[in-house]
C-alpha cells in the first residue's frame, strides 16, 4: 500500500462526483483508516475547496459505511459523521465507493442525528432507488446511530504518520 492514496467519491450511477488525496495511516485486508488535513484540497463536481479540519477516516471492504473524526485546527473533536455508501474497493493508490447521500452525524455533547435525507430523497429520484434499496439504505443509517454514538474518536492525527 503507498503512502498516499487517492479516494474517488461516484454517485450511484457511477459519475465521478468528488476525490481527494489521502495519506495511510493504517491498512490491513480488513480495514483501511486514512488522514487529511487542512490545506488538503478537495475536487468536487460543484467546485473544488480546500479542506479547514483534520479528518480521520475508516473504510472496510465488507461495511456499507465509512466513519470520519472531524478535528480542529486545536484538535478538539467537531464531529463523528457516517457516510452511507457501497462497499469501499481498494486498489494500488486508490479508493473508489458510491455514496448514497443519507449520512448520520453526532456532534460532541449531542446525540447522533440522521442527516441529508433531503439529498437522499433527490437521489433516490433522480437515480430510481428502488422501494426497497430505500428501506435498506435508512436501515443502514438507523444501524449507524448506534455506531455513532458509541464511537471513541482516537487522537488527532499529526505529521509524519507512523
Amino acid at each position: 500500500m503507498p503512502d498516499t492514496v487517492r479516494v474517488t467519491v461516484r454517485k450511484a450511477d457511477g459519475s465521478w462526483y468528488r476525490e481527494w488525496e489521502a495519506h495511510v495511516e493504517a491498512h490491513s485486508p480488513h480495514q483501511l483508516v486514512l488522514v487529511t488535513f487542512p490545506g488538503n484540497v478537495v475536487r468536487d463536481v460543484k467546485g473544488d475547496w480546500v479542506q479547514k479540519h483534520s479528518v480521520r477516516s475508516y473504510y472496510w471492504p465488507d461495511r456499507p459505511v465509512s466513519v470520519l473524526e472531524v478535528f480542529d485546527v486545536d484538535g478538539s473533536l467537531v464531529e463523528i459523521y457516517v457516510n452511507i455508501n457501497s462497499h469501499p474497493v481498494a486498489t494500488a493508490g486508490e479508493l473508489t465507493y458510491e455514496d448514497y447521500e443519507l449520512d448520520v452525524s453526532r456532534l460532541p455533547g449531542a446525540g447522533a442525528q440522521i442527516v441529508d435525507e433531503d439529498e437522499f430523497a433527490a437521489a433516490a429520484a433522480q437515480f430510481g432507488y428502488s422501494k426497497a434499496f430505500q428501506r435498506e439504505i435508512y436501515a443502514t443509517a438507523r444501524a449507524a446511530l448506534q455506531l455513532a454514538n458509541t464511537w471513541q474518536a482516537a487522537a488527532p492525527p499529526t505529521l509524519p504518520l507512523p
